[in-house]
């Protein structure tokens, strides 16, 4: 058998890919070479910009939403506020040091100009405005466009707090836009001072916890630890108050619904290009024998078995797959470079969320997809090789 590869081998790297009387090479090797490194390149981009949109909405949203999401409830069910000192002694033993843990409070606002209104969460920043006005919001860059509202203009906002109408006459202390804007046409941010004042909230007391800071990976199996250890606290009388936990990934389950699908998108895009690469070699494979038809009846004539002649042309086709692996890459890495550093190719971030089309490389995908073309290539070679073992000697001393 090592014989056999290894003549094989040889007789591979000693065959020209010209047609017998040719200078050039025949078109069949062209077409081998070029359709192999066009599918390539257009698999390797495909991979390269699902990765790129994953990585840039996951990383937008979790700027601007919690990973995990604790609140409190009472035995009826409704929601209360919670205490983050006493939720940070149960659960601080159990966090990664990359986690960080933000109190935070909410209320629900009306925001009303002369024409309009607006309905959103008013949730606390330090980020968006100063931490001790009392009279300060900021609004994204969609409801302030709906509403007709600038930086720097007057607005009255009206809450309804147990049972009570409040109005605040509030000043647009800043405009923002996180490029989510299923998120920004709901959400304004405040200082917690004004919430503290319109909910009557003690300083100890919070309508919520966050943990940021955690890596996809982590979220899931942190999630579940906390709720255990929240629980077992519960049935202790360790605390008084049951818990919700909820992750990123059930809160904003539409886009992360939306990336898995991307997955699809590119396995069919990787199965149409297989195809397409795969009839290609497959018919080059059939012009080389038929070119050499008079070699293999010479190699047969001196004693060559049709493994061996079998094998020396699926290998002779290996090295051009290869040379269109070496030509794709190149190519593809090329393209996907221009793009990471030029944002050539621009995108509306109303439809996509991000501004530009993203790209991200990924080292161990393109070492898969390489080793996996490679592999499937030579399983597909296989059949039409077959044909080799019908050609007889006598034959092709007659074939033209």
């Amino acid at each position: 058998m090592k014989g056999t590869t290894r003549t094989a081998l040889f007789l591979a790297r000693r065959f020209q890919w010209r047609a017998e009387g040719d200078r050039r090479p025949s078109p069949s090797v062209s077409i081998a070479v070029g359709g192999t490194a066009l599918a390539f390149v257009i698999m390797m981009i495909s991979v390269a910009v699902v990765l790129g949109f994953k990585k840039e909405v996951k990383e937008r949203l979790m700027s601007i939403n919690d990973s995990i999401t604790i609140t409190a409830y009472a035995p009826d069910g409704e929601q209360t506020p919670l205490k983050p000192d006493e939720i940070s002694d149960l659960i601080g033993g159990i966090l990664p040091d990359n986690a960080t843990l933000t109190p935070h409070l909410q209320t629900a606002a009306i925001i009303k100009t002369d024409n309009d209104f607006a309905a959103i969460g008013l949730r606390t920043s330090t980020s968006h405005v100063s931490p001790d006005s009392v009279s300060s919001v900021a609004l994204s860059a969609i409801t302030a466009s709906r509403l007709g509202l600038g930086k720097g203009e007057r607005i009255h906002a009206y809450f309804f707090i147990d049972n009570r109408l409040r109005v605040r006459q509030l000043t647009i202390d800043s405009i923002y836009s996180s490029g989510i804007d299923e998120h920004d046409s709901s959400v304004g941010y405040c200082s917690e001072t004004l919430i503290r004042q319109l909910t009557k909230l003690d300083s100890d007391m919070a309508s919520e916890l966050g943990i940021r800071g955690l890596t996809q990976e982590q979220i899931a199996p942190l999630a579940r630890q906390i709720h255990n250890t929240l629980l077992s606290a519960y049935y202790t009388e360790l605390t008084s108050s049951t818990y919700g936990i909820s992750t990123i990934e059930q809160t904003d389950a539409v886009y992360f619904t939306w990336l898995d699908l991307l997955d699809t998108n590119v396995i069919v895009i990787i199965t149409l290009m297989a195809a397409v690469a795969a009839f290609t070699l497959i018919s080059s494979l059939f012009i080389i024998i038929l070119e050499r038809v008079k070699t293999i009846g010479l190699l047969k004539s001196l004693g060559a078995d049709n493994r061996l002649i079998r094998h020396t042309f699926m290998l002779m086709t290996e090295r051009l797959v290869t040379k269109g692996l070496l030509i794709g890459n190149a190519v593809a890495l090329l393209l996907i470079a221009i793009q990471a550093i030029t944002h050539i190719l621009p995108l509306d971030p109303a439809n996509y969320y991000v501004s530009h089309v993203p790209v991200l490389f990924s080292l161990p995908a393109t070492l898969l997809l390489n080793g996996a073309t490679l592999l499937l290539s030579w399983i597909i070679l296989t059949l039409p090789a077959l044909i080799i073992a019908r050609i007889s000697p006598a034959a092709t001393m007659r074939y033209e």
